[in-house]
């Protein structure tokens, strides 16, 4: 009886042993945002994403990953299909870098190299934290183009209420569905697509109302062309958001993944 326990208990510590592995990833491919610039259209992917993973397989279905993703996005006025905001052409853009700790679930057993299903569709979420800072082309009187930074220039600057710049930094809630299929031996490759809600409105500098100048040696009409854009009749108070509370950007890639397996285990049939 002891020995039938030692054996099992032995036999379980081997094939836990066998599970214990570590997952290295990279992706690249296409990044998009929504917020009040793009308040309707999920699917915006109009520039580029890159990412790099670390992910331990608790088991064959779950895992932690480590995610650092890195997306430039931009929107404008000027591509819109309603008039009015084409009229307004107010817009940015930038990079957005998140580093974020997600939970995978795989619907299938995941065993590169060793078991009979050599893919698997999963999907993750998690929580993570994002770093951004909206920008924008702009002329001065000379005609000189030059690289606005946004926040510096608080385009919703509001004197009633001493308002303040934004912060560059946010909460992220990143979610999202992929599949892998296991090439071989460590090697996978596979598709990945991710949303991430930040608990910010300032993705695209554009949250709240119509702002008035601020108490600031700056250009007072590059100012209104950055905070009004060609909306002459706009007055401050005014709404200039689409009034959601937080921006979103997103992410579609391949992905190339190689495992590590912990413990020498011999394949599996």
């Amino acid at each position: 009886m002891l020995r039938g326990l030692l054996t099992l208990f032995i036999a379980f510590q081997f094939m836990n042993a066998c599970a214990q592995e570590w997952e290295f990833g990279l992706q690249g491919g296409s990044s998009g945002y929504m917020g009040d610039l793009n308040p309707e259209n999920p699917l915006a992917f109009n520039d580029w994403s890159a990412a790099a993973s670390v992910k331990y397989n608790l088991d064959h279905t779950w895992g932690l990953r480590g995610n650092f993703a890195y997306a430039n996005v931009f929107a404008y006025d000027g591509y819109s299909r309603f008039e009015q905001r084409r009229n307004r052409n107010l817009g940015f853009f930038g990079a957005v870098k998140e580093a974020a700790l997600l939970v995978d679930f795989n619907f299938f057993k995941w065993l590169p190299q060793r078991g009979r299903i050599v893919y698997t569709p999963y999907i993750f979420a998690g929580i993570g934290g994002v770093r951004f800072n909206p920008k924008r082309y702009v002329s001065d009187q000379s005609g000189a183009i030059h690289t606005a930074i946004l926040r510096d220039w608080q385009t919703e600057y509001d004197r009633l209420y001493n308002s303040t710049p934004y912060g560059r930094y946010a909460v992220s809630i990143p979610f999202g569905a992929g599949f892998k299929y296991n090439l071989r031996g460590s090697w996978s490759v596979g598709i990945e697509l991710g949303y991430r809600l930040t608990l910010t409105d300032y993705l695209d500098d554009v949250s709240g109302n119509y702002g008035t100048f601020p108490p600031k040696k700056i250009d007072p009409g590059i100012w209104r062309a950055l905070a009004y854009g060609n909306s002459p009749n706009a007055q401050p108070g005014s709404q200039r958001g689409d009034g959601r509370p937080y921006d979103s950007f997103m992410t579609i890639g391949i992905t190339l993944s190689y495992t590590i397996f912990k413990g020498g285990c011999p394949e599996w049939q």
